[in-house]
């Protein structure tokens, strides 16, 4: 079987906590890696989750599923997380995937799914005389 590599990065509120003690507080950057054996056609909204990004979490989980005829994913089971944090988040994410109608069920697929927070890039400027 072929395992593939997807990364998904963004800087969105999702990684926010929810009540701001400063209104100015700017997005954190995070990446999503997902490693499968099926790429879906569609992701949906995959989010870091807010509890996690609040407190500069990072975390894995890996997932076991079913992906049904119609391509969404069934009897899905979160197995391993680095915390338990992210297990709702795992569920999910897969849950938002669409893989695509099937013409037979495929068992027992295998992702993994790794959040973690970008380091802010270092912006180097320079005065020219």
């Amino acid at each position: 079987m072929k395992l593939i590599h997807i990364v998904l990065a963004a800087s969105v509120a999702g990684v926010m906590p929810a009540a701001f003690a400063d209104e100015r507080a700017q997005p954190k950057p995070f990446t999503i890696a997902i490693s499968s054996e099926v790429t879906p056609v569609s992701y949906g909204e995959v989010r870091y989750p807010s509890y996690a990004g609040a407190r500069d979490l990072e975390g894995d989980c890996a997932v076991t599923f079913t992906i049904a005829v119609s391509g969404k994913a069934d009897a899905i089971r979160v197995g391993e997380c680095s915390s338990d944090v992210f297990r709702a988040g795992a569920k999910a994410a897969v849950e938002a995937m669409d893989f695509g109608a099937r013409s037979a069920v495929i068992d027992r697929v295998h992702m993994k799914i790794r959040w973690s927070l970008n380091e802010p890039t270092q912006i180097h400027t320079a005065s020219l005389r």
